[in-house]
This record gives C-alpha cells, structure tokens and sequence, in this order.
C-alpha cells in the first residue's frame, strides 16, 4: 500500500496514492559465495524483514526441509500470520509461467502430509499459506535460456554451462542410489540423457557435449582429473573460492538467480506490494547487501518473525 501525497489542484487539496520513490536494484551489491560467507550462515533457517513505505519484505531463508516441525515451516506459517503478505515469490519455478501457475497449484495440492512430514517441503507450505491468505504466488527462477545469455555475456562458454548443469545431478544420483559411486557403469546412460535434456532447455545445438565420451573430457579438462572414484560432492557447489573450475561456473549460475530474484523483489515493491520471497538460506545471505543497499537495514534478522511483527517491524 502506497503512501498519502497531498496536492493543490484549482484550489482543491486532493489526496493521491504514491508518494514512496521506487526503489532500484543493484546486483553488483549482491555478496559471492564463498568459504568465509558459508562459515557466516546460521545453523538453522532464518529471516529477514525490511520496510518500503507501508510495505514489508519478508525473507524466509529456509533451510530445505520435509519436516513440518521445522523451524523453517514454523517461519513460513508465522510471515502469513504476522504480517499483510500480497505477493509470494518461491524457489524452483520460473517467474515466465506467470502468477498463480496452475501446474504448480495441481502439484501442491497434489502433495499429502505424511506422518510428520509433507512432501515438496517448504515450497508446499508457502503455496498453501498464500492461497490462504488471499496472495498471489510467483515463480522466482529465470529461464534457462535466460540464465544461458546472462552467462555468455561473462564470456561462459556453452560447454561449461551444459557440463555444469549435468555434473549437479551426480550428488542427486547417489542420494538417490541410482549409481552406488561416481563411477558406477549405470551412470553413463544418466548422463548422456541428462546432457539431452539440458541441451533442450538451454536451447544448444547437439553438438556441444554430445555424448558421455566428451562430457567425461570436459570434466577432466575443467576439473584437472577423471571422473570416478575421487569425484566430491562439493564439485557441483557455487563456491567462488572453491578449489574447482567447476565451483567457478557454478557460483555464476547463482549469480544470475540472485540477479533475477532481486529484481522480482524490487518489481513487487515498486507496485506497492508486501511480499513474502522462501527462498534456500543461502540466498538469503548473498542478497543481503544488496537488500540493505536497496532499502536500507532490515528491521528485522532472525528466527523469530512473530517477534519480528510486534517490535520494529
């Protein structure tokens, strides 16, 4: 909701909305991630509240979880009831699909809680709580082809962005037990349909990385070893001082979510919107400067949002 401004027209005072001053985004403020910044991250999910005007941002970093006794459930369920929430911006959907997304409703309603634990974690308790509440849900995630042009733009060639994009499946394939080690026979299928798909969604030709023959080359050229048996999970993390080429190109996707999710917020904010953004934690700690830059210092940074809506907030 937009502030009062008071005008003189012909001699009649008359009361106009829209006094605040938009506010400008600045990715160059937004933090890297790095060793020093993760040893910074709290344990456990945490948020942020700044004010614009007469609306709120509240930022629940959540650490990902199933478990609805979580403290990142309990934040999200508390933003809807301490604060006036217009606008949802959530992790894992693309902002293109529009407002209220019916494929992502279908799914959310689609998801039963399940002693304890409701599957599609937080994603599922934000959706609902915005449905609830009468806001509007949006996607927070650019396109692939979008994040593909923002890369090349910093000169990322096409290769390390596909490479990329299917070395962060392998941890998700030993979680799921789908290969026993990064070496494992059964994994050479997973990667050649996983480079399929991501050449499809980052719109390259089949020429790049065409097979799992030459993205196990170029994993060896950017990494410096054979994929096997010495592969570490931390290879597919956004370190920008990770000890990994691949960490480099990793920590430049993110720097495009981040980019694009910072605009969503100030795009909500400038419409005079309150929004509610549950994004992972580590989100969160890279947006901050750029947050405070934009805003200035949040009223608010902890655990406790209920807190946080009867204090300074």
């Amino acid at each position: 909701m937009h502030c009062a401004q008071r005008v003189f027209v012909g001699g009649l005072l008359l009361t106009l909305a829209g006094c605040h001053s938009d506010v400008r985004p600045d990715p160059q403020k937004l933090a890297a991630w790095t060793t020093a910044l993760r040893a910074q991250q709290p344990a456990d999910a945490f948020g942020a509240v700044y004010k614009h005007a007469d609306d709120r941002l509240v930022f629940v970093g959540a650490a990902h979880t199933e478990d609805i006794a979580s403290l990142t459930f309990t934040m999200v369920h508390d933003a809807y009831a301490s604060f006036d929430i217009d606008a949802v911006i959530v992790e894992g959907a693309e902002r293109s699909r529009g407002p209220n997304e019916d494929k992502l409703l279908r799914w959310v309603a689609s998801q039963p809680e399940h002693e304890g634990r409701q599957p599609g974690g937080e994603l599922v308790a934000a959706v609902r709580g915005a449905l609830a509440e009468g806001a509007v849900v949006w996607g927070g995630e650019p396109d692939d082809a979008q994040i593909r042009d923002t890369l090349t733009s910093e000169d990322v060639a096409a290769a390390d962005l596909l490479g990329f994009y299917t070395l962060r499946s392998v941890p998700q394939w030993l979680r799921e037990q789908r290969i026993a080690t990064a070496d494992d026979p059964r994994g050479h299928a997973l990667i050649d349909a996983e480079l399929a798909h991501n050449r499809e969604r980052l719109g390259l030709p089949p020429t790049i990385l065409p097979d799992t023959a030459a993205w196990m080359e170029w994993y060896e050229r950017t990494n410096g070893k054979a994929f096997g048996s010495g592969f570490e999970l931390e290879e597919a993390g956004p370190l920008a001082d990770g000890r990994f080429a691949s960490n480099r190109v990793a920590a430049a996707v993110e720097r495009s979510r981040d980019a694009f999710l910072l605009q969503a917020i100030a795009d909500h904010l400038n419409e005079g919107q309150s929004v509610l953004v549950v994004f992972g934690e580590s989100h969160l700690m890279r947006l901050r400067p750029a947050l405070d830059a934009m805003l200035g210092p949040a009223c608010y940074v902890g655990g406790d949002l209920a807190a946080a809506a009867s204090g300074e907030c």
